[in-house]
């Protein structure tokens, strides 16, 4: 007998076919081995908010039954191999053997073989004990919260908007009918709402800090919960709960950066686990809502990967190759119900749909992620790459909605604040990519003009970047737009304008060592001085809330007096700008309308008083700049090695002693 032909066993041939039966109860009750009453969803499924999760067979026809094998060879014997929800749930790509067997197209087989029911998204909860429920506020404080959390105006991150709110107010009311119908997981979301409206809304904020303080109880507490949750476990509402708590992170600075690596991590790859990377279009089971909700939560789960990544300067957990989820559509969330037939049409983009802003970031961000790769590609990139990387990127800018455009800062304080940090927050992602996709080409441009577009973009995107810092800390000042605004994204400390500075210290320096030196006449490089300078004194001045403020601000002292001769611009400052006392058109920056985004404008200089001001100024006169160190310094991997660690909170490799020690000079 040939040993590859097909043999049937014995027992098999007197045997009865066996009756492939259609289990009745939905898939989640037949795990937690529960009686079902059959409904869509049932009443197990609609108590423990899982409503999404209740799923029921369905017994093909005879005839779909025959053909249904063939179909499968047919149809990928022509196509790739995607991947799949297994059994409606879990993503399996085409290396996990469970693929193979669909692509034998057995399924007889497969229900024969042993479910491994841990794998399933779904279990008994750990039992929610006093310790976890201890800390629920009242009714009519949670009530507060939540009206908060989800108000027009609030600008809690972008986790609002992978959580929609018809759904969520109705698990939130069975909470308070039935506490013990709770999971985990929404136990987990309901506290990291809780902490974000602790931490941003305006009228949360107590000078004894007593409302961070029970703010940082409730980020523990979701902690907690997710702790007790299996990662085999993870439903959309965990990844929910994980995405809205890690908003919690960005704003702390004892948590940015290393400590929020392997949370962004942990929530990709559970992401991908249940698919999410793969758009709904791709599988049979989601219903035109929970598609809808994946896309949601996947655009702002990239997006979070994304900025985390260009800021930390570390290659992305996502590469752009590694997935094709669809961005959601413009719709209101009381667009769309858990029992739709199909999705409504878009909404035209406008101030009262909120979610056209993670759209328009979504845009933004899509390109950032290829220039995040370029710029951590081991191996040596065409210039054309760069070109058109920047055509991308002025192409997803031009198509922000006109609404979300950052055009000037002059109706700035006729802005709601929340509107106006979505602009800036925009325009800043943008300018901000731009100048990290230039930055190395500035020393090619100095000797070969075809990289002369390289150093014209990066300084007017420089310049801008340190106009919105100048405007942003005007603006943060009593009687300021955003005097109120407790954000973690719009700060005049972020580490998106330290970059710029040092960008534009680079451009100077290049400008001095020409064979003439720059004229009395040249206005650009005075222009530039004058923005470094309000720069510089920003960040001295916040240095008594943020000590890398004060690094940042050290650097900033040491270069431009070394700078100002060199440039033919007199030792005295100019004359002073007071913003610490208000910005009521009396005193502070002056809005200037003629600001838009990509051009320079003049910034008048101010003068804030900081530590150590005369001690630094009596040293000047003895320092000498190594330019040459600070040049291969800024153009070389040092520079992201000391700008990594100063993001990561770690002990910074800046070679602040080489650069001003004459005697380590090389040619250059």
């Amino acid at each position: 007998m040939d040993p590859l032909s097909p043999t049937v066993p014995a027992a098999s041939r007197t045997s009865p076919a066996k009756r492939n039966r259609v289990p009745l109860s939905c898939a989640s009750c037949r795990v937690r081995k529960l009686r079902c009453d059959r409904h869509q969803p049932c009443h197990n499924c609609v108590i423990r908010g899982s409503s999404n999760l209740c799923l029921y067979a369905t017994r093909p026809s005879r005839r779909q039954e025959v053909n249904g094998a063939a179909s499968q060879f047919e149809s990928r014997a022509t196509s790739p191999v995607l991947g799949r929800l297994f059994d409606g749930l879990l993503y399996r790509s085409g290396s996990h053997w469970d693929s193979v067997l669909g692509e034998l197209a057995v399924s007889p087989i497969q229900d024969e073989l042993p479910k491994d029911m841990s794998s399933y998204p779904y279990g008994t909860d750990p039992e929610l004990d006093d310790e976890l429920l201890a800390v629920m506020p009242s009714r009519s404080a949670a009530d507060r919260l939540i009206s908060a959390f989800f108000a027009p105006y609030a600008f809690v991150g972008p986790a609002r908007y992978s959580i929609h709110y018809p759904t969520f107010m109705k698990q939130y009311e069975e909470y308070w009918e039935n506490p013990s119908s709770i999971t985990l997981s929404w136990l987990a979301l309901l506290y990291s709402i809780f902490s974000l409206a602790m931490k941003f809304l305006p009228d949360a904020q107590d000078e004894s800090g007593m409302s961070e303080t029970i703010g940082k109880l409730y980020h523990s507490k979701s902690g907690q919960c997710l702790e007790r949750i299996k990662t085999k476990q993870t439903t959309l509402q965990t990844l929910q709960a994980m995405v809205t708590r890690s908003i919690f992170g960005f704003s702390h600075r004892e948590e940015w950066g290393a400590g929020l690596i392997t949370p962004i991590g942990s929530i990709v790859r559970l992401a991908m686990r249940l698919g999410l990377h793969r758009d709904p279009s791709h599988f049979s089971n989601p219903t035109p809502f929970e598609g809808e909700m994946r896309r949601r939560i996947w655009s702002t789960i990239a997006q979070i990967d994304c900025l985390s990544s260009f800021h930390l300067g570390m290659p992305a957990a996502i590469r752009t190759e590694d997935f094709d989820t669809d961005p959601p559509r413009n719709l209101l969330d009381t667009d769309m119900e858990e029992e739709m037939s199909e999705l409504p049409s878009a909404r035209p983009f406008s101030a009262s749909v909120p979610i056209g802003y993670l759209l328009a970031k979504n845009n933004i961000t899509r390109v950032m992620r290829r220039v995040v790769e370029f710029l951590n590609c081991v191996q040596p990139q065409r210039y054309e790459r760069v070109l058109q990387l920047d055509r991308d990127l002025v192409e997803a800018y031009k198509a922000i909605p006109p609404h979300l455009q950052l055009k000037n800062w002059e109706n700035a304080p006729h802005e709601p604040a929340y509107l106006m940090v979505q602009k800036v927050q925009l325009d800043t992602i943008y300018h901000q990519t731009v100048t990290a996709l230039h930055r190395k080409y500035l020393q090619e441009a100095r000797g070969d003009t075809a990289f002369a577009p390289s150093q014209q973009r990066s300084v007017d995107s420089s310049m801008t970047l340190l106009q919105h810092q100048a405007a942003i800390y005007r603006e943060a000042q009593p009687g300021g737009c955003l005097s109120s605004f407790h954000g973690y994204t719009v700060t005049p400390d972020s580490a998106n304008f330290s970059l710029a500075a040092m960008v534009l210290c680079l451009y100077l320096q290049y400008s001095t060592r020409t064979e003439q030196g720059p004229s009395q006449m040249d206005a650009r490089p005075q222009e530039i001085f004058r923005a470094l300078d309000t720069s510089r004194q920003i960040w001295n001045n916040l240095a008594g809330e943020n000590q890398d403020a004060g690094k940042v601000g050290l650097v900033l002292d040491t270069m431009l007096e070394l700078l100002r001769p060199k440039l033919g611009l007199p030792d005295c400052h100019p004359p002073a700008i007071d913003l610490a006392d208000s910005v009521d058109g009396e005193k502070g920056l002056s809005s200037d309308p003629t600001l838009t985004s990509g051009q320079s404008t003049s910034i008048p200089s101010l003068h804030l008083e900081t530590y150590e001001d005369n001690a630094r100024d009596a040293n000047m006169d003895i320092l000498d700049l190594n330019w040459d160190a600070w040049d291969a310094f800024v153009q070389g991997d040092d520079f992201e090695t000391a700008y990594q660690n100063h993001l990561l909170r770690q002990d910074s490799t800046f070679p602040i002693d080489d650069l001003l020690n004459p005697s380590t000079s090389s040619a250059v």
